[in-house]
């Protein structure tokens, strides 16, 4: 028989390594740097609407004229629904302006500030939150 003790802090160890396993699953947000603003705009090729983070596809002209494809995270679905979207918000072929806190390494990447489309419609993502630092 297993006293109550022993028993309470075996469950409590497996509930805290199920908790920190979960979290440390988990990635930072540290590829991002929040103390700029880059804009983007482009034509929507793909959305990821999944978990943990869902992604849009942008094709974009460069400098050059080239075209030029960006990576965007735009958050958890849950998290997306509460700031207004719905998983059909955005759809292939839409023309949109992007507002991203940019990857740090230079990658054409970045998470979603603001999401304009051509009729002057707006979406926010999680990193609209975060405020420009001037000083960095």
């Amino acid at each position: 028989m297993i006293h109550r003790p022993v028993a309470l802090t075996a469950m409590t160890l497996a509930g805290a390594l199920a908790c920190s396993s979960a979290a440390s699953a988990h990635h930072s947000t540290a590829e991002f740097d929040y103390g700029k603003t880059i804009a983007v705009e482009g034509t929507v090729k793909e959305v990821q609407w999944t978990n943990p983070h869902s992604y849009l596809q942008i094709l974009s002209k460069g400098a050059d004229g080239a075209v030029v494809q960006w990576g965007v995270e735009i958050g958890a679905p849950a998290i997306n629904m509460r700031l207004g979207w719905r998983k059909d918000s955005v759809k292939t072929g839409d023309k949109v302006s992007l507002s991203l806190a940019p990857a740090r390494d230079g990658r054409n990447f970045g998470t979603l500030r603001t999401l304009t489309f051509e009729d002057g419609r707006q979406l926010s993502g999680v990193a609209a939150t975060f405020k420009v630092n001037a000083g960095q």
